[in-house]
């Protein structure tokens, strides 16, 4: 199962204590994909999670007023539909969500919820656990952060950025294809919006993803750090050494001063040795400065003589 599955799944399980937050809740998927035939609300959705959260806040908020149908069609996902009974049902839950007469053939999909079923925080964080059940998806945190709510236009897009906002989110909005998308990108807000609509246990898993994905990239530009300081090194090794051994071939040891005489001498005897090592080994000792300015003398000297043979 997918990590979105995965929220989808915690998420169909949660329940609203408060009849308005179930409210606030129902009104998020009638929104999303409610309908009203011959006077009776239906709910119509391929989403299993959303049908039973559905399903079981209906039947906690009007008690034996509805009925679940699986609708199978071969070749595609089974459609689930909750029907409510009888027309005092159906019209008793329109006028609780304010969704009554939004349109003339009883359509919601393009009907933006009153904000008045909306004033309370809680019922925010219902309202958004809907949309998310039936619309959004969040990557799989070991890979990367991603979470979005997908909107039919830019009127509800407005709607869940109100509400992520008052939530103190930071989401972002991008079109795609005949909708809008309400995103988050990053890794701590994700997590907390995951909290503020109950899926605590993905947030968990969430949390342990992004502290193993910190320490690997720690590791990794340590490693990286340490490796690109050892190249230098390295490569400062081999040049010191290169110009060494010209003014050994030359003769020109023999006339340097002691001090810069010793200094190479170290560094041929040990190559793979760092500049603290070699002045540490240095007698008398100098400091890792001291001992570097003496081989930048001898390689200053070996360009010149290079300079003097072109």
């Amino acid at each position: 199962m997918s990590f979105s599955g995965e929220v989808r799944e915690e998420l169909a399980g949660c329940t609203d204590t408060a009849r308005h937050c179930r409210i606030a809740f129902l009104g998020a998927v009638l929104h999303s994909c409610g309908e009203c035939t011959g006077g009776l609300v239906r709910i119509r959705t391929e989403n299993r999670y959303a049908a039973d959260a559905c399903e079981s806040c209906l039947e906690r908020t009007m008690p034996g007023s509805s009925e679940r149908e699986t609708e199978t069609v071969e070749g595609k996902l089974p459609v689930y539909c909750i029907r409510v009974k009888n027309h005092p049902d159906s019209l008793q839950l329109m006028e609780a969500v304010r969704m009554e007469g939004a349109y003339p053939d009883g359509s919601f999909r393009d009907f933006v919820v009153d904000r008045l079923l909306l004033q309370k925080l809680c019922c925010r964080k219902a309202y958004l656990r809907g949309i998310f059940l039936l619309t959004g998806s969040v990557s799989n945190p070991e890979k990367s952060y991603h979470l979005e709510l997908v909107c039919p236009d830019l009127e509800e897009a407005d709607l869940i950025v109100w509400l992520m906002q008052s939530l103190g989110f930071d989401p972002r909005v991008i079109g795609r294809q005949n909708h809008q998308v309400v995103y988050l990108k990053e890794g701590g807000q994700i997590s907390d919006f995951l909290g503020a609509i109950g899926a605590t246990n993905s947030l968990m898993k969430l949390e342990n993803a992004r502290i193993v994905r910190d320490i690997a990239g720690t590791v990794n530009r340590r490693v990286n750090c340490e490796t690109a300081n050892l190249m230098r090194t390295v490569d400062a090794s081999v040049r010191q050494i290169r110009d060494i051994q010209y003014l050994k071939d030359r003769g020109e040891l023999g006339k340097l001063p002691e001090s810069l005489r010793a200094a190479a001498e170290l560094r041929l005897k040990y190559p793979d040795a760092t500049l603290r090592e070699l002045s540490e080994a240095s007698i008398p000792p100098v400091g890792k400065s001291g001992f570097n300015h003496r081989l930048m003398r001898l390689s200053s000297l070996a360009e010149r003589l290079r300079s003097e043979e072109r």
